[in-house]
């Protein structure tokens, strides 16, 4: 046996249990390993609780009090906590998962135990998208790229076994000579080989999720994997290339295996709200949707899930409000279609965004409109191009994120070449972090429009000159 410490760096009280680590967790424990995990969520990092506060400030989300569900800010110090669980849990391998915007609160946690020898791996897709980075920057002695299940399953048999373990498929090892041995890939996981995800490894308190006027104990349970399409903000582009001849990088899950981990997780935890992970919860054939929606009547339990407008039809959201369908986040992203289209790579019409928008207001279902403000080479005119569709939309919730260049995404490429960040920057955070340095839109323009996004959409036009004060 292998025990195995699993860190997930996140945001400061973002609520909702991730697939990633919960799929890792199973995966060890399934070939015997114990595995325990160290959770930042609780703990009030500066940036982390500017982040988490910024969607209320933005007038895009009420303020919840999650108190009276226990759900509470840590008073003790997060980096002593976390080398008091490595001293005394003594793990034989110590894994962290992070995106782009937690990676320097992993550094500082790794940093911390240097002088800890044990075997130290880190994981996610900041990790896949840019490996050199990561590995020759940190005290690490290896990272996984690309999907980590079976590889960190493989290490965890190894080290049990005393094996070597320098050329297990997915990871780059670094050596004693500083040299690094860069393995390479494992084919594509077949989701339905995966168990069921363990969500014994948090606290209870990590179920509580705010939606809309409700708090539920809510939970994330992966339906699809990937994306077909390629969007010039999204690393799912390089990630379908990174993995060319390993299996089709987007797959889906059979519908037997989600139906039976929903109502495992409704039974055992008590799960009231579900958010089901797929990039697009209608991308799928008739035949695929007629079994959803019939095996799905079993269940009882309200979710809410992704879409894209262009899927959007008056039978599906029908069928889908009958089986407890309460919200439907859609990403409009621009209302330019011009821009939309040869700058993010999105080829649909703010005719069809419309359309989409009018037909799930017909139901019961909830709607958010998800737009991003601050792209390269964006000037205001163009943000307002965006207000304006969103004025038309007039969904139930509207976000307006700020535009985030992540590694690996044709849009990041072109910030560095426009010269608005350095070539070396690692990207914040979505929701209060204006990070392009543009002379035709600058952060504290980016940052207000942001501020006044949902006052803009919400007002009449004549009350706009007092916003803009705002």
């Amino acid at each position: 046996m292998t025990k195995v410490l699993l860190i997930y760096v996140n945001g400061f009280m973002d609520n909702l249990v991730p697939i990633g680590v919960s799929l890792l967790s199973s995966c060890l424990k399934n070939e015997g390993h114990e595995v325990k995990l160290f959770d930042t969520t609780f703990y009030r990092t500066e940036e982390g609780a500017r982040r988490n506060e910024a969607r209320v400030k933005t007038l895009q989300v009420k303020k919840t009090d999650l108190s009276k569900y226990g759900v509470r800010e840590k008073d003790t110090n997060m980096v002593e906590d976390f080398r008091e669980m490595v001293r005394y849990f003594k793990p034989g391998l110590v894994g962290f998962s992070v995106v782009e915007s937690t990676f320097p609160l992993a550094q500082e946690l790794l940093k911390s135990i240097e002088d800890y020898d044990v075997p130290k791996i880190m994981g996610g897709v900041h990790v896949t998208m840019n490996p050199s980075d990561v590995i020759n920057n940190l005290s690490l002695e290896m990272i996984c790229v690309g999907e980590g299940e079976e590889a960190i399953v493989e290490l965890a048999n190894k080290i049990r076994n005393n094996e070597d373990y320098l050329e297990v498929q997915n990871l780059w090892v670094k050596k004693s000579d500083g040299s690094i041995i860069k393995n390479s890939l494992r084919p594509l996981v077949d989701l339905d080989d995966l168990p069921m995800t363990d969500w014994s490894i948090y606290e209870k308190e990590r179920f509580f999720k705010p939606m809309g006027d409700e708090i539920n104990i809510s939970g994330t349970i992966e339906l699809n994997r990937g994306c077909t399409h390629k969007c010039a903000f999204c690393c799912n582009k390089e990630l379908q290339l990174i993995h060319k001849g390993l299996g089709r990088y987007p797959r889906q899950r059979s519908i037997e295996k989600f139906i039976e981990e929903v109502k495992a997780k409704k039974r055992d935890y008590g799960l009231q709200y579900l958010y089901i992970v797929a990039e697009n919860l209608l991308q799928m054939t008739p035949e695929r949707f007629d079994k959803f929606i019939d095996l799905y009547r079993e269940v009882d339990l309200p979710f809410w899930a992704q879409a894209r407008p262009e899927t959007i039809t008056e039978d599906k959201v029908a069928r889908l409000e009958e089986v407890g369908c309460k919200l439907f986040s859609i990403g409009v992203e621009h209302g330019n279609e011009t821009f939309r289209r040869e700058t993010l790579n999105r080829f649909v019409s703010n005719e069809k965004i419309i359309k989409a928008f009018k037909i799930i207001k017909q139901s019961k279902i909830k709607v958010c409109a998800n737009s991003i403000i601050g792209f390269p080479t964006e000037t205001r005119e163009l943000v307002f191009d965006t207000i304006r569709l969103n004025k038309q939309l007039q969904a139930d919730y509207m976000i307006a994120n700020i535009f985030v260049p992540y590694q690996g995404t044709k849009l990041r490429d072109l910030a560095v070449e426009m010269g608005y960040i350095s070539e070396g920057f690692v990207a914040g955070d979505y929701r209060s972090d204006a990070m392009l340095d543009m002379p035709q839109l600058s952060r504290e323009e980016i940052l207000g429009l942001q501020r006044t996004f949902s006052l803009y959409a919400k007002l009449p036009k004549d009350r706009w000159p007092e916003i803009k004060i705002a």
